[in-house]
């Protein structure tokens, strides 16, 4: 047999190549195993604290998260999945055990995982807080508690967003913390003892307030302690409370994303200057939004201000 001409063999190898690219499943191996992974950063928390698994290799996953044997929020979260589960300000200090199992139907791949959370023995410091005497009122317990149930009802929803955006943002880039989250209060000798359920950033009226995340506005309402607030549902029990605004800028129902403006700072309600009081909330539980952030990789925490000032 002759030798086949250039044009032909350049014919028979497009030929095969096109082959290969209209029917890639007769080239492709089985997807590779090994892929599932759950990782759970924090083991030790205290209390006013949350956490979160995450688990990625795959999606779909199916996965059960149990706290105590007791189920906790699983959410796929853009690129991997997060079970969170939150420890209130009364949590018994001790061990809790965490068990996490992961399987990817496609490739019937299973990893499950157990690690034990310890929530430590601690106490929030006492803050001696002394209001003028127009604000007086604004102690009444009963207001308090009232204010407190309105907020309880509407964290006691749990819609389910397509997906978390996490890592969230601060509302407020830049700014400087004034108080702390968790400062066990005593207004005016005693009066009213409250935590405090949020940290307060610096700002100067009318200062934008950004979401830290993608969401629905669960809220908008003027309240007598927190003055006029947005609460924003991220899904899952996640929400975040922004607080004592001048302006909101929002609507209930309103989705919003990461970064847009949802109020104009200000110092309504229980309020001694402008500033952000600023609240996530993860399960119905208020949690420290500084120690949740830094659960992100590259997190820089705020400058906060000197204890005496």
């Amino acid at each position: 047999m002759g030798k086949s001409h250039p044009y032909t063999r350049w014919l028979i190898l497009m030929l095969v190549v096109g082959g290969l690219l209209l029917f890639p499943s007769s080239v492709h191996a089985a997807p590779l195993g090994g892929q599932l992974e759950i990782r759970v950063p924090v083991l030790e928390l205290r209390p006013g604290q949350a956490g979160t698994a995450f688990i990625s290799g795959g999606y779909p996953l199916e996965i059960s998260a149990l706290l105590d044997g007791e189920s906790i929020p699983v959410f796929w979260a853009g690129s991997g999945y997060q079970a969170t589960y939150a420890f209130g300000f009364e949590a018994e200090p001790g061990e809790y055990r965490l068990a996490i199992n992961a399987t990817d139907p496609l490739t019937e791949e299973s990893l499950s995982l157990e690690e034990t959370l310890t929530v430590l023995s601690f106490q929030y410091p006492l803050e001696s807080v002394a209001l003028p005497f127009r604000m007086v009122p604004l102690l009444d317990a009963d207001l308090n508690q009232a204010e407190t149930d309105r907020l309880n009802e509407i964290y006691s929803q749990h819609s389910s967003a397509a997906y978390l955006s996490w890592p969230f943002e601060l509302p407020v880039p830049g700014s400087v913390v004034t108080s702390r989250f968790g400062g066990f209060r005593s207004y005016n000798a005693g009066v009213l003892r409250s935590y405090h359920t949020g940290t307060d950033f610096r700002r100067f009226s009318d200062e934008p307030i950004f979401a830290a995340g993608d969401g629905i506005v669960a809220a908008t309402e003027a309240f007598d302690v927190r003055g006029n607030v947005v609460i924003v549902d991220h899904g899952f029990g996640i929400f975040t409370h922004y607080a004592h605004l001048n302006e909101i800028l929002v609507q209930p129902g309103q989705t919003v994303i990461k970064g847009q403006t949802v109020g104009l700072a200000g110092s309504t309600g229980r309020s001694s200057g402008p500033h952000l009081h600023f609240e996530i909330i993860v399960n119905g539980i208020p949690i420290d939004p500084i120690r949740w952030m830094a659960m992100r990789y590259n997190f820089i925490p705020p400058r906060e201000l000197p204890p005496d000032n």
